[in-house]
């Protein structure tokens, strides 16, 4: 189940649900025709257990006297052939200027736009392109780490890889034939995987992410659901810092007991001596759930 599925029951007020699944991921999206609407988004740790949580969703809205109805029309649909740039700058406010993407000197599709640079938080974003510029890959790059030899050679890394995240599956760990700064592998996401436009739902799943990793930040092996509690869960990496030092993953895949020093777990001392984050247990982690308001 890809597409949207709708609920709804009239009462006192015409309320609704929306519910999709993709890959290990639902979305659910619930409001009425007086307020505002909510979303959320529940990662499972597959595809079957996804599409079971979507089923009894479904169930316990049918079971409260809710109909299907036909969904509204999707903005990814309707938009499907627009470029991926034309539809972020026309998504500006009224009256906000539209973002302006300047092309990158020596490279064929790519694009860059600053993000108030001289500000400690400001950032470089990188919209490499494909399919006439109806795919893309971004990543960013916050501005104190920015090097424009460093990027440069990413992007000659990055210009003849442009299909992969694309292909299906949810994310590639790929070594770079040349270190990139002190980086020496790849990591390449998929639109669901990156988020990477989630704000702007008519692209959004043509988007894809890649950024550099060390190897010890993400594992060979590594399933969907650990690389991504490892890039937006708590102590995620900070992938947008390319002058940080390996921030190593650790996964503990054993009981843990507390430990008697100042009541830590051998967890928790374990991820302090690596210096970095320990990703959950497989079998014991719940589901991980994304509220927001929708726009």
């Amino acid at each position: 189940m890809t597409t949207w599925r709708r609920f709804e029951r009239r009462e006192a007020t015409l309320e609704f649900w929306e519910i999709r699944q993709e890959g290990i991921r639902c979305f659910l999206r619930w409001g009425s025709d007086r307020t505002s609407g909510k979303g959320s988004t529940t990662i499972l740790d597959d595809a079957e257990q996804a599409r079971r949580h979507a089923a009894r969703k479904i169930n316990e809205l049918i079971r409260k006297g809710f109909t299907e109805v036909d969904p509204p029309c999707d903005p990814a649909e309707a938009e499907a052939g627009t470029p991926v740039l034309d539809v972020i700058t026309r998504s500006a406010g009224p009256h906000a200027p539209a973002p302006q993407y300047l092309p990158v000197d020596g490279f064929d599709q790519v694009y860059r736009r600053a993000h108030t640079p001289d500000h400690p938080m400001g950032f470089f974003e990188y919209y490499v392109l494909c399919e006439q510029g109806r795919r893309a890959v971004r990543f960013t790059v916050r501005a104190s780490s920015h090097q424009d030899t460093v990027v440069a050679g990413f992007l000659d890394f990055l210009s003849t890889r442009r299909d992969l995240a694309f292909g299906g599956q949810s994310h590639h760990k790929v070594a770079l034939p040349s270190p990139v700064g002190s980086f020496d592998h790849a990591l390449f996401c998929s639109p669901a995987l990156g988020r990477a436009c989630a704000a702007y739902p008519a692209a959004a799943a043509r988007v894809a992410t890649a950024f550099p990793v060390f190897n010890c930040e993400i594992g060979d092996e590594d399933p969907e659901v650990l690389v991504d509690a490892r890039i937006h869960g708590h102590a995620a990496l900070p992938y947008s810092d390319w002058g940080r030092s390996p921030y190593p993953a650790v996964d503990m895949r054993f009981d843990i007991q507390p430990s008697q020093a100042h009541g830590r777990t051998a967890h928790g001392i374990a991820a302090e001596l690596a210096g970095g984050a320990v990703l959950p247990r497989r079998n014991h982690a719940p589901p991980t759930r994304h509220d927001h308001v929708l726009r």
